[in-house]
């Protein structure tokens, strides 16, 4: 069972992206939206807390994981993030869908579909068809554009969302330059030379985040530490939300499908979806009795992710992730799409075998590699 949760922060927000700096005159990058891990790992802290149970995960890093599960659960884990404001709920634009700007400066929608590559354009493919944006005439993309749940739905329906779906990310928070001074770990004294800039998120006054997460004794209201800085944010419970606990759900006899990122994946061979092996000059996808082939894919440039390990007081190991939003195309040769319903509940570290098994079982409690499914017809 998943439980929303609202989280509004009640301060300035400084979230770390995976890009170092500290040296004199250099700046920070804030990390928006943030990475799950960051919603997962401010509710963790907050159930040891409660259950005085902190200093025990310090003392024995090596059972943190175990002590955690013991009171959230062994499935307790970051499932969904978004933004909410004004009763709507709001995802960063999936990759398949490009916004240009219409002559009347209105929106436009356009789609990103898969196209037979041409025999005269020669590369190092490795799917049979390549992400072709079917549009009359050249118009420049306006990004920072994030799709309410009824666009979704539509998309997922292999239906155009309308424009009354998208909002830009500036209503939604504001970037304020802050100025910081580097402190001496043991004096605490400010260093010599060290002022640097950094990025802080503001949130709009109606904008807050919304976070599903999976397990039990999920608390309900309090104050949690958010962020990398710990900056105060207000826990509560959400209302019913109705249709999006079923939003992305697979269903059974689709002839094709798009799996869409809804979170950075972390995949053991870079951009190649679990699950997948190259077999007889394509790409084929296998779990359970469905056997599909992957047609297409839309994928942005990789990104990094990081972290804090609190238990263990050192930086998590950086992986390459595949952003949210990046979507693959299959076209299905056996079995039925029906199967994929396990991947939709637990993400896709339920395919993969080959994961380091504490590896895996950290990064899914964090929020990685969560999938929505859509129909395609190929």
């Amino acid at each position: 069972m998943i439980s929303y949760r609202i989280i509004e922060p009640i301060d300035i927000l400084f979230l770390r992206g995976n890009k170092l700096f500290g040296g004199a005159g250099e700046h920070g990058y804030s990390q928006m939206p943030p990475w799950p891990s960051v919603f997962s790992g401010a509710m963790a802290s907050f159930i040891l807390a409660e259950n005085g149970l902190l200093a025990s995960v310090v003392k024995y890093p090596e059972k943190a994981e175990d002590i955690l599960e013991g009171i959230a659960g062994d499935d307790f884990g970051c499932v969904f993030t978004a933004i909410i404001k004004e009763g709507k709920i709001y995802l960063p634009l999936p990759r398949d869908l490009v916004v240009v700007e219409s002559d009347n400066a209105n929106y436009l929608i356009k789609r990103i579909f898969p196209k037979q590559c041409p025999k005269e354009l020669k590369g190092s493919l490795r799917v049979k068809m390549i992400p072709v944006l079917e549009s009359e005439d050249r118009r420049k993309s306006i990004g920072g554009i994030w799709l309410d749940l009824n666009g979704w739905e539509r998309h997922l329906k292999d239906e155009l969302p309308d424009t009354s779906s998208l909002i830009r990310s500036s209503e939604l928070w504001k970037i304020e330059s802050r100025l910081g001074i580097g402190i001496d770990f043991y004096s605490r004294t400010a260093e010599e030379g060290k002022i640097y800039t950094t990025e802080g998120i503001v949130m709009d006054d109606k904008a807050k985040f919304i976070v599903g997460y999976s397990g039990r004794n999920i608390p309900e209201n309090g104050i949690l530490r958010f962020g990398g800085d710990g900056r105060g944010a207000l826990l509560e419970r959400s209302e019913s939300l109705g249709s999006l606990s079923e939003l992305g759900r697979p269903e059974s006899g689709w002839r094709g499908f798009r799996m869409i990122l809804i979170s950075p994946g972390i995949f053991p061979s870079g951009w190649f979806i679990p699950g997948a092996e190259e077999e007889n000059g394509g790409i084929k996808f296998f779990f359970k009795s469905l056997e599909a082939e992957l047609i297409c894919a839309v994928i942005p440039r990789h990104e990094v992710v990081s972290g804090w390990d609190i238990a263990k007081h050192r930086p998590k190991p950086a992986s390459k992730v595949v952003p949210a939003g990046s979507v693959y195309w299959f076209k299905v040769i056996d079995g039925d799409t029906n199967d994929l319903i396990e991947i939709w509940e637990k993400g896709l570290y339920v395919v993969d075998r080959n994961l380091d098994k504490e590896f895996s079982r950290m990064r899914r409690r964090e929020g990685f590699s969560r999938v929505w499914f859509g129909k395609w017809n190929p």
